[in-house]
């Protein structure tokens, strides 16, 4: 049995390098990252579709459209899958409206029964699409599924080649947010990362995409190559002072075993990564510094500056959202049935030209919603930027974990809330967030003593 000491933080003068031992993490490898096709003896989509799109249809309802092609491999992303080439966009937006007209016809009997609160399209890089063919995918979704008049729409990409035409025709036709991977402003360190754009023409990019009348905003990085806390700094002054964008995430680069980031290093042809202590400080400058750009943090990786930015579908798809898949290499879920489309390009294109759902990946899914499970009021109080309030915690450990929040408090990673519910993380305590959830998942899956 475990003792509840075993959880607690060390206190000290600066938990955001010292709450926790550094815990190494095991990336996987790219191969391992793969799904493998499962066993599956329930149907096919044409035959469970209708009953699965109706199995939760009190739940947000979203749609995901992948768009697998990027112009080349940046070094840092582990989700490269297709090159650009010339004519693929005519080519794969037509294998799209014929996915989507016949993912409807499946669901015509039902799918006006569920409005969509979500569409989002992921990549690779969804913006390599020709102005005219995204324009006409936007529309195909809007004409074959009931979508939410307050429905946020968003096309992810980079901002080499996003071109405000582009941005003011698929406004037109649907969407109203674009989320674009800057990582870093910095003109040398965006050309190591393999981002072709420098820092003007990132700049000039994001101004003409606001321009459109969407919601813009961008990926940020700290953690990267040859990155310090002045060049991070840096990049939040620019993007603040220089350019229009509603909202940014941030995130730390991780580090994927065999991909060209791991291969460069260890070549010596890119500087080493910063150290644990200099991320936890980068993290700590830019949280502050956000702040004193009037960025509102109102989701664990968001931020933004008006209340129009929602980020509604990264809310969503932490929260097992139902979500229909489109595209190769798509993933999605509905009802208790997890859904993965076809890899390859090839096998995609073949599936799809049989008027199959392009499934190579169908599988039972549980739902921790439905067990009311702590692990699902834990998604739900962080997403809020909290912990769950003690109510929400098995009754055999509300004593404990009165005493280990309370440690928490004391070692500078919690503080109480200030609608009095609850307890609240800190900047450290979003810096240690991963571990915290993790410790908690731990604790209340066992006794503890103390």
């Amino acid at each position: 049995m475990p003792d509840i000491s075993d959880f607690y933080a060390q206190v000290s003068s600066d938990p955001l390098t010292m709450a926790f031992a550094e815990e190494k993490k095991t990336m996987p490898s790219l191969a391992r990252m793969r799904p493998q096709p499962p066993e599956w003896d329930g149907g096919s989509f044409a035959e469970f579709g209708a009953k699965a799109f109706m199995a939760r249809p009190e739940r947000p309802l979203a749609l995901y459209v992948h768009v697998p092609f990027c112009h080349h491999h940046c070094t840092f992303c582990p989700f490269y899958i297709n090159q650009t080439k010339k004519d693929f966009s005519k080519e794969y937006s037509s294998l799209l409206l014929k996915e989507i007209v016949d993912t409807a016809y499946v669901l015509r009997e039902v799918v006006d029964k569920r409005s969509v609160d979500a569409i989002y399209f992921g990549g690779g890089t969804p913006s390599d699409l020709d102005r005219d063919d995204m324009a006409a995918v936007i529309r195909a979704l809007y004409d074959c599924f009931r979508i939410s008049p307050d429905a946020e729409v968003t096309v992810e990409g980079r901002t080499t080649g996003f071109t405000a035409d582009k941005g003011k025709a698929w406004v037109e036709a649907g969407a109203n947010r674009f989320s674009l991977g800057v990582q870093s402003a910095n003109t040398a360190l965006r050309k190591k990362l393999g981002r072709i754009s420098s820092r003007e023409e990132v700049g000039e990019a994001l101004n003409g995409l606001c321009e459109s009348g969407a919601s813009v905003v961008i990926d940020l990085m700290y953690g990267l190559p040859g990155q310090d806390i002045p060049m991070l700094l840096d990049d939040i002054r620019y993007i603040s002072e220089e350019t229009g964008i509603a909202g940014l995430d941030l995130y730390e680069l991780r580090r994927f075993p065999d991909s060209p980031l791991d291969k460069a290093i260890n070549r010596g042809k890119m500087p080493a990564m910063p150290e644990f202590n200099e991320k936890a400080r980068m993290f700590g400058a830019a949280y502050e510094r956000l702040y004193d750009y009037g960025f509102e943090h109102f989701s664990p990786k968001h931020w933004r500056r008006n209340t129009r930015e929602r980020s509604l579908y990264n809310r969503l798809a932490g929260q097992q959202t139902d979500m229909i898949p489109f595209g190769s290499a798509a993933g999605g879920r509905l009802g208790t049935i997890g859904l993965g489309t076809a890899r390859d390009i090839g096998t995609y294109a073949e599936m799809v030209g049989r008027g199959e759902k392009p499934l190579s990946r169908i599988t039972p899914s549980p739902i921790s919603a439905d067990r009311g499970g702590f692990s699902h009021e834990l998604d739900v109080a962080m997403e809020r930027l909290q912990l769950p309030d003690m109510d929400k915690w098995p009754v055999s450990h509300r004593d404990s974990g009165r005493k280990l929040l309370a440690q928490w408090k004391e070692a500078g990673l919690l503080v109480d809330s200030r609608d009095g519910n609850g307890m609240s993380l800190t900047c450290a305590g979003f810096f240690w967030s991963d571990r915290l959830r993790k410790l908690l998942t731990d604790f209340v899956a066992a006794p503890v003593a103390g």
